[in-house]
């Protein structure tokens, strides 16, 4: 099968060890069929996730995604692309509302903030597409910074099965912009490391983190 593996964050990077829209549109470009995607990151650029959901809704055939260690943020925007969205026993899909870094006057910062809410909205109307919830709850998960384990990922939508065969995929992710991520006591036995649950954003461009 066809297989697209994000297992980095999202977005051009300037060491080139990211996954851009324009890549997957590259790999795309030379697949037929059913498509099988495979998610374990933190996230990153906002627009390139919305750039690669699209690219993934629009391919002819079957899309499924597994998400094997953590699909947080922008990640979590792309896995809502798969007609089937398996997620590891172990494994986490995070989602919270859009943040940026910005310089001005008070005009600019306003309309920063203008910004953010309509991405927050386009983000909200992306979960809407597989999960039933409302767009006020959504938007409350986010503003909490919303945790789901596998089985909470289910319940909420954001997936449709889970594997038992699946391994969580544990990369290091040594980057600390994180609010309210699992505490140690928190973490599942069988994650070999708690690098899997940090989260990094590319700072140089606007993120949804």
């Amino acid at each position: 099968m066809n297989e697209i593996r994000i297992y980095s964050d999202i977005g051009e990077s300037f060491f080139g060890d990211s996954v851009s829209a324009v890549m997957v549109k590259d790999q795309l470009n030379e697949m037929t069929g059913d498509v099988s995607v495979r998610i374990n990151s933190p996230g990153g650029d906002v627009f390139d996730g919305f750039a690669i959901y699209n690219l993934l809704v629009q391919h002819e055939g079957k899309v499924t995604v597994h998400i094997d260690g953590l699909a947080a943020s922008a990640a979590s925007v792309v896995a809502m692309a798969g007609d089937e969205i398996i997620i590891a026993d172990n494994a986490l899909i995070m989602i919270h509302d859009p943040w940026t870094m910005s310089v001005g006057n008070s005009v600019d910062m306003r309309s920063t903030a203008d910004l953010l809410d309509k991405i927050r909205d386009s983000i909200v109307t992306t979960y809407m597409t597989k999960t039933s919830l409302d767009a006020d709850v959504l938007k409350a998960m986010m503003k909490e910074e919303t945790w789901f384990s596998a089985a909470e990922s289910i319940d909420n939508g954001f997936a449709t099965s889970t594997s038992a065969k699946s391994k969580a995929s544990a990369q290091n992710i040594a980057k600390p912009w994180i609010n309210n991520g699992p505490k140690p006591e928190q973490i599942p036995q069988d994650i070999e490391t708690e690098t899997a649950w940090r989260v990094a954003i590319n700072r140089r461009r606007l993120n949804l983190l």
